[in-house]
């Protein structure tokens, strides 16, 4: 993750601050959850969905319906499909570095799904936020002992960095709309 920003301090907000200036102003704005709500270690992206669209997010992927390795690619080509000029923000769980384990990441562009258990499958989204729940050094199996109070506390703040960036993004269109 060579060009991602690690997010420190005050991790909403510098989540709104990183997501928002990397907003284009005029797309309709979708958020490709990915991960799956049977390991515990890549459950962020579902969790973070699920958190989204019980606030009126257009969200693809919670734990009610989630979007995993099998089925991303499927799911990426119906919002290419149904919505052709959304930009897409792709949410997943990640490995890293031992001192990246906690951390928040915005990557200014697409993610690849499940690289952390060695499918390679083609970037989706337009920007990408993981949650680092594991360090890479112990493998893939290391997904399953990632503790639920992590995943849901990454996912917890991606979610509120993403609504308060949509509010800003939101406020500044109306602010626009009063000046014309």
């Amino acid at each position: 993750m060579t060009d991602a920003i690690r997010i420190s301090g005050n991790q909403c907000e510098n989540i709104a601050c990183k997501v928002g200036r990397l907003l284009p102003d005029d797309a309709e704005i979708i958020v490709l959850a990915i991960g799956s709500d049977r390991v515990t270690g890549d459950c962020t992206g579902p969790i973070a969905g699920h958190i989204l669209a019980e606030r009126g997010v257009r969200v693809y992927g919670s734990l009610a319906s989630p979007v995993t390795a099998m089925n991303v690619l499927q799911s990426y080509d119906e919002i290419k499909r149904k919505h052709p000029r959304a930009f897409v923000i792709a949410i997943d769980s990640a490995v890293g570095t031992d001192s990246e384990v906690g951390a928040v990441m915005v990557i200014p562009r697409g993610l690849r799904p499940a690289a952390a258990v060695g499918k390679n499958l083609p970037p989706v989204g337009d920007i990408g936020v993981v949650g680092v729940v594991s360090p890479q050094r112990l493998g893939a199996d290391a997904l399953n002992k990632v503790r639920l109070a992590l995943a849901w506390s990454l996912a917890g703040k991606i979610a509120d960095g993403i609504s308060f960036a949509l509010m800003r993004r939101e406020k500044r269109a109306d602010n626009r709309t009063v000046v014309k």
